[in-house]
């Protein structure tokens, strides 16, 4: 995971800074590819991880130095578990976002609820989530990020078992 960390940071310091109106306020949407890191506790012990693909679109209010919004996301996930044991299929997100501008960018902190699909046994689970995130402006309407984001799923869906989940995204979006 620290290999990941350095890799997504390496890329945000690399991106140049363009010059930004400094009003975050209005509608975004973007991609996005991560992965994860997951951690089931309770009967079952096991681990798992797996690559993330998906879309995210939100809207920012700036007031003074405060920026805060909403936003959504859905992503296609390949989250192994156990060696196969189970697998989940997609997560779809919603989260209230507050920052202040650092560095030519965003800083940010996230809240928020999760919902994850699988067509294992272990069916659907919902749960909180929270973490950090920074947005750069690399051009015109243009927003290069990484986010990292702790999830929570307890007693996932009556399983008894309760799953963490870390994941790690590198993000492009256009800001309307």
């Amino acid at each position: 995971m620290t290999i990941k960390i350095a890799v997504l940071a390496s890329v945000l310091i690399i991106a140049p800074a363009s010059a930004f109106a400094g009003d975050w306020t209005g509608p975004y949407a973007g991609v996005q590819i991560g992965t994860a890191e997951i951690d089931v506790d309770g009967a079952l012990e096991v681990d798992g991880d797996g690559p993330s693909f998906g879309i995210f679109a939100g809207y920012n209010f700036q007031s003074g130095p405060v920026i805060f919004g909403g936003e959504v996301d859905y992503d296609v996930t390949e989250y192994d578990i156990g060696d196969g044991a189970a697998e989940v299929d997609s997560t779809t997100r919603v989260k209230a976002r507050v920052g202040t501008e650092l560095g030519g960018g965003l800083a940010y902190g996230t809240v928020g609820a999760v919902w994850a699909t699988s067509p294992d046994f272990i069916g659907d689970g919902e749960g909180y989530l929270f973490g950090l995130g920074y947005d750069l402006p690399v051009a015109d309407n243009v927003i290069v990020g990484g986010e990292i984001l702790q999830h929570q799923f307890d007693d996932y869906n009556d399983t008894g078992a309760d799953v963490g989940v870390t994941t790690l995204k590198a993000r492009v979006a256009y800001s309307f």
